[in-house]
């Protein structure tokens, strides 16, 4: 009996934590950068919008929107897998947002990657697949998914100021073998969505084990910072377990 409390307590704590957004506030310093570029960027991934679980999800996108707009970013950039399965509602709010906005794609927008290219079009994201775009004396670099894309990396300027978009962070490990690159940022493992306490992760799409899961990862003169993200599932189910969903603002 004390048992089944437990995990009753454990279950209502991991639903509750699924809706609990964080804001992460990073700057120039953390990336080992030590010159500002005057720019306020919002980061977020895996929003994995799904029509099951809309009637709460609908609410989450409100205060996803609200929360954005209040940081005032100048620019805001999306780290892909925008869908879960087949639903490009989650576009109808991300119009919504005030700011340019950029983004990649993950592996589940291939499930429906037709409705996500014009779901990003309508809401004015202008998608990078191996592209790059310049902002605010910044260039972005957007890469296609490592798992269901195909990834390459565009001709570069080496006396540019690079930011570096990946989705699934596996790639900053070959990337940074030949390239350097000032800001690199990633998503696609939630932080683990169920971790022991925050420590570990027993299911890890990652062939580097823990090393990606969460933060940041430094490697030849490159800093990567791996998101949470803010949705994903498990067996059908809206929950994390101290892997706290994230939005980044981001002061470089």
């Amino acid at each position: 009996m004390i048992f089944i409390i437990i995990l009753g307590i454990l279950f209502v704590y991991a639903l509750y934590e699924y809706r609990n957004i964080q804001t992460k506030h990073l700057n120039a310093k953390d990336f080992n950068q030590s010159h500002s570029r005057n720019i306020r960027i919002v980061y977020l991934s895996d929003i994995q919008y799904d029509l099951k679980g809309m009637f709460f999800q609908n609410t989450l996108m409100k205060q996803i929107v609200s929360l954005i707009n209040k940081e005032n970013p100048d620019i805001v950039v999306f780290g892909g897998d925008y869908i879960h399965h087949k639903s490009t509602k989650v576009f109808e709010y991300l119009k919504m947002i005030e700011a340019p906005k950029i983004g990649i794609l993950g592996n589940h927008d291939y499930k429906d990657l037709e409705g996500v290219i014009k779901g990003c079009q309508n809401s004015q994201i202008k998608l990078l697949i191996n592209q790059t775009y310049a902002f605010n004396n910044i260039t972005f670099i957007g890469l296609d998914d490592l798992r269901e894309g195909h990834p390459l990396l565009p001709n570069l300027n080496p006396n540019d100021y690079h930011v570096l978009l990946i989705h699934d962070p596996d790639q900053f490990e070959t990337l940074t073998n030949t390239h350097q690159f000032n800001v690199t940022l990633a998503g696609h493992l939630h932080g683990g969505q169920v971790t022991l306490f925050g420590k570990y992760a027993p299911i890890l799409p990652s062939k580097y084990g823990q090393k990606y899961r969460y933060g940041f990862i430094k490697r030849n003169n490159s800093t990567l910072y791996v998101s949470s993200g803010l949705g994903g599932w498990v067996f059908g189910l809206p929950l994390r377990f101290f892997a706290k969903p994230e939005i980044v603002i981001i002061d470089l």
